[in-house]
């Protein structure tokens, strides 16, 4: 995209809700989330999986054998309880993880089955093509430079919210 799109993209989305900067901006990440969002579902749905779900075997993955507590899923995917309860009721039924007791009787470990780790072996690298071929108009310093800013913004927003990352 050259210098004249962006200016004139700002014009639009300027001319249309206003000059004000954190309007611009809030308003461009929504516009962008609408517009990664159908082509990450598509391509999660091939699997029978949401992006929650998938986000949560990923997270079970990198946990290993031990797996995770419940509310650590729900801590590092940042949804309430009853929603974790309900994704991995969804993903045991599926077979792609499982419950196992905790020595405090009121928590409980959620493990990848082998399943859960066979899929992920399955659908990770197309995923990661996906990924690669949306995000393909940045080059890396770019990439980098927006994650570093997208997480200080995240960090912040979690802090006053009363949420540390």
């Amino acid at each position: 995209m050259t210098a004249k799109h962006v200016e004139d993209e700002l014009a639009y989305v300027r001319g249309g809700i206003g000059g004000d900067l954190d309007t611009v901006l809030v308003f461009n990440l929504l516009r962008t989330h609408s517009y990664l969002t159908p082509f990450l579902d598509a391509d999660l749905r091939r699997n029978q999986l949401t992006a929650a779900q998938f986000n949560t075997l990923l997270l079970l993955r990198k946990a290993g054998a031990d797996g995770l507590l419940m509310g650590e899923i729900g801590q590092k995917l940042v949804v309430t309880k009853s929603n974790v309860t309900g994704l991995v009721d969804r993903l045991e039924r599926q077979g792609l993880v499982e419950r196992a007791e905790h020595s405090d009787r009121r928590a409980t470990i959620v493990r990848l089955t082998d399943a859960g780790a066979a899929l992920l072996d399955r659908t990770t690298p197309r995923h990661a093509e996906l990924l690669a071929e949306l995000t393909g108009g940045l080059d890396d310093q770019e990439k980098e430079t927006l994650i570093r800013l997208l997480t200080k913004l995240r960090r912040e927003l979690r802090f006053r919210h009363g949420r540390r990352v």
